[in-house]
């Protein structure tokens, strides 16, 4: 069995990440086009009641709020791509270990192994406890 080398991961890896952004643009860019002509159609339209404005309110802060996270998805990929070509992808980024490759697989864009991850989001935690009982 030929063994892969150096270049052949990082070129797959390349290969991944730009897939998975190319997805996640099509989907900003087909949300976009459904909420633009939503809003078309509402200003075509004869005068909505109420309701109608409710649930078109609604309707919008749903797509809005589903593009700002696939936005930050794509973001987070441009970022993958750039620690790729700066030799970081795959290095926690608190530990400077490297990150399983099952976690990157599930998450081609992680900034940290499991352990550091986790003892982020307590510390996230923590800071967010802290926030609440200051209001």
């Amino acid at each position: 069995m030929d063994e892969i080398t150096s270049d052949q991961r990082i070129e797959g890896l390349r290969r991944m990440l730009v897939e998975r952004r190319q997805a996640v643009q099509r989907e900003i860019d087909e949300s976009l086009a459904a909420y633009r002509e939503g809003q078309n159609r509402m200003r075509e339209e004869s005068v909505p009641d109420t309701e109608d404005l409710s649930v078109q309110d609604s309707t919008a802060e749903q797509r809005i709020s589903l593009m700002e996270s696939r936005n930050r998805t794509r973001a987070q990929l441009d970022e993958a791509l750039r620690r790729l070509d700066e030799g970081l992808y795959g290095i926690c980024a608190d530990c400077g270990e490297p990150i399983g490759e099952a976690r990157l697989k599930a998450l081609p864009f992680a900034r940290r192994c499991v352990a550091c991850q986790e003892q982020a989001e307590v510390l996230e935690q923590i800071e967010r406890k802290e926030d609440r009982e200051d209001i």
